[in-house]
């Protein structure tokens, strides 16, 4: 059985009526716009724009042989008297036959101090309220504060899991530490870690410089030190940066034990006392010292990165720096990654792991190597080098503040602080 609705002719003959209405309407609204239109426009050509003649009254002064007259007349030297406007020319009068110089009070203006003024003020406060947008912290391991230009950090302990069971990775057990760290680097993937216990806080860091400290730092920063021992944790930043210009870029530094720098999904530098990618299994703890130049792998490793042979670091450069005594001594100083390119303006991906192993001493800094075309070289590892601070905002480490934070928090243990360029590059961090 089928059911067929119809419209009655009634309905049908309505909806008609009413289309026509529409019809007409619109057509009615249509033409009034048109003649409002054509009226504006006919009103501002015609009155509004046209402008009143300019007016030229000749005044012909009287000669010198004319015969003296006892009622002199004035000539009148205006048509009319008029009230300015700016859409009225001026009259101009003209005197025919005489003229007579007309005193003027000379007035001096200095044009380019008024410029100069002009340009200073604005360049001030661009440049003030872009330090506001930017935010003004994020040293150490970073700020609570999220507002701003900083790579977001999460902290990891490898020895617990989500739940608080014990992983079986102590302070003992060297090789399952860095297997895991080689694991993560393969991959930089979050799933890595997921099993592992992560901290509720999230910290923010505009910079990575750090002297050396106790590790037992890391988890009061993260605000986790009653739940994570100072041993085999570690802290991942990430985040996308803009480059400040084109050319080719290396990062320089050195972790205790690690920093690796992800960029553009691309592990561009891995330094410290741990190489994790150089991770062999059943070679976990000669692994771990890879860095180290008091043990035979390490001094092995630092041979095969000068003779350029150590495989998947070619390019990279070890050399000493001014203000790092103790990172000389123990990893060779500072190591200078893969070289990288970017254009000014773009956004690029960047990932930045620091990691502690079997605590005690922790540190790191991260600078920038620019290449200089002229030139054609790089300025590391000339040791007395001003290389950039890498950074997102236009902060920079306070030593003082520094020392002073780790001394209330009893963790302050070296003062190895690398010089920098003052006036350094800045990779903002976009969302």
């Amino acid at each position: 059985m089928s059911l067929h609705i119809q419209m009655s002719e009634e309905a049908e003959a309505e909806l008609r009526r009413d289309a026509r209405r529409n019809q007409l309407s619109s057509l009615a609204a249509s033409l009034m716009l048109i003649l409002i239109g054509g009226g504006t426009l006919f009103f501002t050509a015609l009155v509004i724009a046209t402008e009143q003649p300019a007016e030229f009254i000749a005044y012909v002064a009287p000669s010198d042989n004319a015969a003296p007259s006892n009622s002199p007349t004035q000539q009148d030297l205006t048509s009319k008297a008029t009230t300015p406007s700016s859409n009225v020319s001026p009259s101009v009068i003209v005197a025919v036959g005489a003229a007579s110089p007309v005193a003027m009070a000379p007035v001096d203006l200095d044009v380019s101090t008024e410029d100069m003024g002009l340009s200073v003020d604005i360049d001030m406060g661009f440049d003030a309220n872009m330090g506001e947008a930017l935010g003004d912290g994020g040293s150490g391991m970073g700020s609570n504060s999220a507002n701003g230009s900083a790579l977001e950090g999460t902290f990891y302990d490898l020895k617990q899991t989500k739940n608080g069971a014990k992983t079986g990775i102590t302070v003992q057990e060297t090789e399952k530490y860095v297997e895991v760290l080689n694991s993560f680097v393969r991959t930089w993937s979050p799933a890595v870690l997921s099993k592992f216990y992560r901290s509720p806080t999230k910290l923010y860091a505009s910079n990575f410089y750090l002297p050396s400290c106790d590790a037992k730092y890391a988890p009061i920063a993260y605000q986790c030190q009653k739940q994570v021992q100072p041993s085999r944790w570690l802290a991942v930043y990430r985040g996308k940066v803009r480059a400040p210009k084109s050319g080719k870029f290396r990062f320089v530094g050195t972790g205790d034990d690690v920093i690796a720098v992800r960029f553009n999904r691309k592990m561009v530098l891995e330094a410290g006392w741990c190489i994790p990618s150089t991770y062999e299994k059943g070679k976990g703890r000669e692994a771990s010292g890879r860095g180290d130049l008091g043990t035979e792998a390490g001094k092995a490793y630092h041979k095969a990165i000068k003779e350029e042979k150590e495989r998947g670091h070619r390019g990279y450069e070890i050399g000493h720096y001014d203000g790092i005594n103790h990172w000389n001594q123990k990893v060779g100083g500072f190591t200078a990654g893969e070289e990288f390119d970017v254009k000014e303006g773009q956004t690029y991906p960047i990932e930045i792991l620091v990691s502690e192993g079997p605590g005690g001493a922790f540190g790191f800094a991260l600078l920038v190597d620019e290449y200089d075309e002229e030139k054609g070289s790089w300025k590391f590892p000339k040791p007395h080098a001003r290389l950039d601070l890498f950074r997102t905002n236009f902060s920079v480490p306070d030593k003082k503040e520094i020392l002073k934070m780790l001394e209330e928090t009893k963790c302050k243990w070296g003062e190895d602080f690398p010089p920098y360029n003052e006036d350094s590059l800045v990779w903002v961090a976009v969302p």
